[in-house]
């Protein structure tokens, strides 16, 4: 299956947060650096979708040790 690749507006939507909490995400490293196509910074989905899954188990990790 081929990489879906999304831009900063889509994995802003996918978040629900502004295009420009992407950029700070980004430089604090709450996401991963995007891959470029030019001057298009550029997603995969499925790094993504990684990173939602690592912080869910860490989130229900943090939750039993309470």
């Amino acid at each position: 299956m081929p990489t879906k690749f999304l831009r900063k507006r889509q994995v802003a939507e996918r978040y629900s947060v502004h295009e420009r909490s992407i950029d700070r995400w980004k430089l604090d490293g709450r996401l991963p650096a995007p891959h470029m196509r030019g001057r298009i910074p550029l997603w995969s989905e499925r790094e993504l979708e990684q990173l939602d899954r690592r912080a869910t188990v860490t989130a229900n990790q943090n939750n039993r040790s309470a």
